[in-house]
């Protein structure tokens, strides 16, 4: 994929090429936006190795908004394991049900978007290196997190 561009995609595998090539392009700040992220390949080797590469920088920050965090913590050993690897790196919140609107969002650096139109379809666009599109979808990012309340714990405690 050409350094900048903007593509549409319309199924399963083109919608798993798209995160992974906005995940390859991202190297500061990684926001994440989905209803439980199951569809997602953050729990794939190649996603994880991705994404472990991305926090493996110190000035790395992901930002998680889920609406229901049940999936990413129970059926997501990959993406729980580097959760808590860089725990210091990654911050998950959970979106008040009254605010989630079923759209997936990756916004890599400001400048990256991966679009999903709703959970339920394999529908939406990539833009690289496109801050117009990325402003005001990392606005509107920026004021769910500020709504939103922590969940998925770095770590268990044996009690």
């Amino acid at each position: 994929m050409r350094p900048e561009s903007s593509v549409l995609f319309r199924s399963r595998g083109e919608f798993t090429e798209a995160v992974l090539a906005a995940l390859s392009a991202t190297r500061r700040e990684l926001l994440l936006l989905d209803q439980d992220f199951s569809d997602w390949p953050l729990d794939t080797p190649l996603g994880v190795e991705l994404l472990s590469a991305f926090l493996a920088d110190p000035v790395a920050r992901l930002r998680v908004l889920v609406a229901d965090p049940e999936w990413l913590e129970r059926r997501a050993a990959r993406f729980m394991t580097a959760r808590r690897r860089y725990a210091a790196a990654i911050e998950c919140r959970q979106v008040p049900a009254a605010l989630a609107d079923g759209e997936g969002l990756l916004l890599g650096d400001r400048l990256h978007a991966m679009r999903r139109a709703h959970h339920d379809f394999f529908r939406g666009r990539l833009s690289l290196a496109d801050p117009p599109t990325v402003e005001p979808l990392a606005a509107r990012f920026d004021a769910l997190w500020d709504e939103s309340l922590p969940c998925l714990t770095a770590h268990t405690l044996g009690l």
